[in-house]
């Protein structure tokens, strides 16, 4: 019922958004892309979850998970494409959860995706608040300043996750113990700097990828701007494509791409295709996962 309400919800969100342009233009947009643009940007995608699947994979192994790369790398993708269909971005987090539990502890398999989830984001949050400093002419400076406020903030959050394990009184909690021993965790894949700095290097370089990717197929939809407003104004979207409203964030990400965009003057017909051919890219950089799940169904 609630996957039936959330498809229901996508659609009606997709409807209204393509109810503010020309379908008909909308797609020709889509179809007359470069195949090479578009092919570069499915190679930047592609990439992209590569990097985010070796971040996870030192992850793992710092909290006791000996297994090769391919065996994260395979899981990683399985969980991009099941992402795809399910009910926000973080569905195929489950997937790679029951992957983990089969060879180790199930709570230490949850603690490490969750770990993998809280450090992608943090890189996330870096990049853009880098980026909202440098441009800050960018957007309207009430918006600017509100924005990195909220980023600012839900850093912190993340950032106190890594002191919670010194608060003994939650440990003696049935529900919030789990709080004290992800800290534990937490600081046990952060307990160096080198280690830290290594996994915030390449959350960055994951999202920087993914950026790169939107940025080429914005100038493939015309959408003429430099790629420090797309890493200003993008890296917001994939924070509201959390929320589980949609499935994969489908809807949501159109309407908020519109809205950051339409504040610089962008065209909306041109948002409204960029953001669906990023969708379609994404979906195909994760097809390999698809193929993965199929080879390994038997196991499942």
């Amino acid at each position: 019922m609630k996957y039936a309400i959330k498809l229901g919800i996508t659609g009606l969100l997709l409807f209204f958004i393509l109810q503010q342009v020309n379908p008909r233009e909308t797609w020709q947009q889509i179809t007359s892309i470069s195949p090479v643009i578009l092919l570069t940007a499915l190679i930047l995608q592609t990439a992209s979850n590569s990097v985010a699947a070796c971040r996870w994979f030192l992850i793992m192994r710092r909290i006791g998970f000996v297994l090769p790369f391919s065996f994260f790398l395979k899981s990683y993708f399985k969980g991009a494409f099941f992402n795809q269909g399910l009910p926000t971005s973080i569905g195929g987090d489950g997937l790679r959860i029951l992957d983990c539990a089969r060879n180790g502890s199930t709570e230490d398999a949850f603690f490490g995706v969750f770990i993998d989830r809280i450090i992608g984001l943090a890189g996330l949050l870096l990049l853009n608040i880098a980026a909202l400093a440098a441009n800050r002419s960018i957007l309207p400076q009430k918006i600017t300043v509100l924005l990195l406020a909220v980023l600012l903030l839900l850093l912190a959050a993340l950032i106190s996750l890594y002191f919670l394990r010194k608060l003994h009184f939650l440990s003696r909690s049935r529900y919030l113990g789990y709080l004290t021993r992800l800290s534990e965790r937490y600081f046990q894949v952060y307990s160096s700097w080198s280690s830290a700095g290594v996994q915030i290097i390449l959350s960055i370089v994951t999202h920087l990828l993914a950026m790169s990717a939107f940025f080429l197929l914005g100038k493939g939809m015309g959408l003429e701007y430099p790629l420090s407003v797309y890493l200003v104004l993008v890296p917001p979207v994939v924070l509201l494509t959390i929320l589980p409203i949609s499935l994969a964030g489908w809807g949501i990400r159109e309407g908020a791409l519109v809205g950051f965009f339409l504040l610089i003057g962008a065209d909306r017909a041109r948002v409204v295709s960029f953001s669906l051919l990023y969708g379609l890219t994404a979906l195909a950089a994760s097809l390999p996962g698809l193929y993965i799940y199929l080879q390994q169904k038997h196991s499942l």
